[in-house]
C-alpha cells in the first residue's frame, strides 16, 4: 500500500467517526442549548469540511499525470490546510462573540446529555489521535487532523467537568467557561496550523515534494 493511499484510509476512518460526533454534539446542543456543545459541533464541521477538501486534493495527487501537475496538487493541499486555520479562527471569534451574549442571561441546561456526549467525544478523538499519531510527523494535513484531535478530547474534557458542575452545584457560568476554553484551544491549534502551512507554501520546490 502506497503512503498516499494509506493517508486516503486513515482519512476516510476519521471522516466517519467525525460526522457521527458531529451529529451526536449538533443535535443534543440544539436541544440542551449547551454552549460548550454547539462550540464543539461548528469546530467538527469545519474539520468535516476540511476532510473532505483533503481527501480530494490526496486523490488528486495520486492520480496525477506529471510532476508538475503533481506540485500542483500539493500546493493544493498546503492551500486546503491555510484555508482550515483561517475557517478555524472564524468560528472562535462565533463562539466568544455566542459566549458574551448568554453572560449576561445564563440558562439552566440538562447536564447528563452534555456529559454522555461529552464521553463520547472523549472516546472517539481517542481513536483519532491513536491512529494519526504515528503518520501525523510527516504529512502537514493529516497533523492538522490530528491536533485538532487533541483540541477536541482537551475540550470535551472541558465540557464533561462543567457538565459535572452544573450537575451539582448548578454553577451555571461553568458551561460559558467551557464553550470560552474551548474557543481558545480551536484558536491556538488553527494558528499552529496556519503559520506551518504558510511557512510551508514559502519554501523551495523541493521542500515541498517531499511532504
Amino acid at each position: 500500500m502506497t503512503q498516499r493511499r494509506k493517508k486516503s484510509q486513515l482519512l476516510w476512518i476519521v471522516l466517519g467517526m467525525r460526522i457521527i460526533l458531529f451529529l451526536a454534539e449538533i443535535g443534543v446542543g440544539l436541544w440542551s442549548r449547551s454552549l460548550s456543545l454547539l462550540a464543539g459541533s461548528g469546530h467538527i464541521f469545519s474539520d468535516l469540511v476540511t476532510l473532505g477538501l483533503t481527501l480530494l486534493a490526496a486523490y488528486l495527487v495520486e492520480h496525477r499525470t506529471g510532476n508538475k501537475e503533481g506540485f500542483k496538487y500539493q500546493r493544493l493541499e498546503i492551500w486546503v490546510a491555510m484555508v482550515n486555520g483561517l475557517s478555524l479562527i472564524a468560528i472562535a471569534c462565533l463562539i466568544f462573540w455566542e459566549t458574551v451574549t448568554h453572560l449576561q442571561a445564563p440558562e439552566l441546561k440538562p447536564s447528563l446529555p452534555m456529559l454522555l456526549v461529552a464521553g463520547l467525544s472523549v472516546a472517539i478523538n481517542g481513536a483519532n489521535i491513536h491512529l494519526l499519531r504515528n503518520d501525523s510527523h510527516h504529512d502537514l494535513n493529516l497533523r492538522g487532523v490530528f491536533l485538532h484531535g487533541i483540541a477536541d478530547a482537551a475540550s470535551s474534557l472541558s465540557m464533561m467537568l462543567s457538565a459535572l458542575v452544573v450537575y451539582c452545584w448548578h454553577w451555571l457560568w461553568a458551561d460559558t467557561v467551557a464553550s470560552l476554553f474551548v474557543a481558545s484551544l480551536i484558536v491556538w491549534s488553527a494558528l499552529s496550523l496556519f503559520l506551518n502551512s504558510f511557512n510551508l507554501l514559502m519554501e523551495k520546490t523541493k521542500e515541498i515534494a517531499l511532504i
